[in-house]
């Protein structure tokens, strides 16, 4: 009976784990090896086109993209929905007019700390703030 018990817990932690693992590996894989450009900063809509775009290389566990002027690389984390951006080095240009999304981008995503992809759109927040959203 208790052998029983035993090899029935062992099979149900093998069950749990294998599901947890293929649960973090989905989430990763939501974030895809797309490109996703940039729609809103803190629920303010923006226009920026190609100027601001994340992409992610989840094998890497690297992002790159642009922030509205200047292209920028860094290292992520994930944990099923959990997210860390880090070590994220950009160029320096100077462009008119675009500094301020720039800046506000680059710093967001410094806070980063969860996501969430719903349908083709990718929602970065702070605790439950919602920072940028972006559209595959």
């Amino acid at each position: 009976m208790i052998k029983n018990l035993l090899s029935l817990g062992i099979v149900a932690c093998i069950i749990l784990s294998s599901c947890s693992i293929m649960n973090q590996q989905a989430d990763r894989q939501n974030l895809g090896e797309s490109t996703w450009k940039l729609i809103a900063i803190k629920q303010n809509r923006e226009n920026l086109g190609d100027k601001a775009i994340l992409k992610f290389d989840v094998k890497k566990n690297e992002v790159s993209g642009v922030a509205a002027c200047n292209s920028f690389t860094g290292e992520i984390e994930t944990i099923r929905n959990l997210i860390t951006f880090a070590d994220i080095a950009s160029t320096k240009m100077y462009c008119e007019g675009k500094m301020d999304e720039e800046i506000q981008i680059l710093s967001n995503l410094e806070k980063v700390s969860r996501f969430e992809v719903k349908s083709d759109i990718l929602y970065l927040y702070s605790k439950d703030e919602l920072l940028l959203t972006y559209k595959r």
